[in-house]
């Protein structure tokens, strides 16, 4: 079994806006329809689940049905944290689907994820049980301990972007995630870094430079030429 996790978890603070930036119009419809829906047309994906803050799991739940009114996708409420919200999508999962089922998580954020990012993440977690998605750093990487100085730059031929999806043996993840203290949840930035603190493998499928995350506000400007250029209907 496929299940895939959309994790709507975010405030919107960067964006400057009054309602978190997933509910944002991108061509007329909010950029989680635009998410979403990159799921539901998957044919290998059999459930789906989208993590929201408690507050907007009704006017989520609205917003799916006037978009899906076919699909049953699950609403939950998220956690204090990524890595809370991560471990929620999990739970609900892992009660009702079987030992080999592969999760995939994805930024609501992301609107342009493609079949073929999906298609790599799903047979990369079946052979090697993690994967993130990633594409090659164009620019030098400089890291910082205090955010003043520079502590080192690591070779740019080894530094990559992380994008999502990123996928993972659904059971190997939930029990991870159950297993990490509080302290952990909170240094833990994805499922990708669960899995690496664990010491497990983690397999790089390679995305594409227009699956970008919409943060700030010139983002979205740019988000509707790729829509135009890379997905016209």
């Amino acid at each position: 079994m496929v299940v895939a996790a959309v994790l709507a978890g975010g405030s919107g603070t960067r964006m400057g806006a009054s309602a978190p930036k997933q509910y944002l119009l991108l061509a007329n419809e909010p950029i989680l329809v635009h998410s979403v829906r990159a799921f539901v047309l998957h044919e290998q994906i059999d459930k789906i689940c989208v993590v929201v803050p408690e507050a907007y799991t009704e006017e989520t739940e609205n917003l799916l049905r006037t978009y899906f009114p076919n699909e049953l996708i699950a609403v939950i409420a998220g956690g204090q944290n990524r890595s809370t919200s991560l471990l929620n999508a999990a739970r609900h999962f892992a009660k009702q689907c079987p030992q080999d089922t592969v999760m995939l998580t994805h930024d609501a954020v992301r609107p342009f994820i493609t079949k073929r990012i999906i298609d790599e993440n799903i047979a990369g977690a079946r052979r090697y049980g993690a994967v993130g998605t990633v594409i090659p750093a164009v620019d030098t990487l400089l890291l910082s301990e205090d955010g003043h100085f520079i502590a080192s730059v690591p070779p740019r031929s080894t530094a990559f972007h992380a994008q999502t999806p990123q996928t993972f043996d659904l059971h190997a993840l939930t029990s991870l995630l159950e297993q990490a203290d509080e302290t952990q949840h909170e240094r833990f930035t994805d499922g990708c870094s669960v899995f690496m603190q664990a010491e497990k493998p983690v397999f790089m499928v390679r995305g594409e430079p227009y699956n970008i995350k919409i943060t700030y506000p010139d983002d979205l400007s740019r988000a509707e030429e790729i829509l135009k250029n890379h997905f016209s209907r």
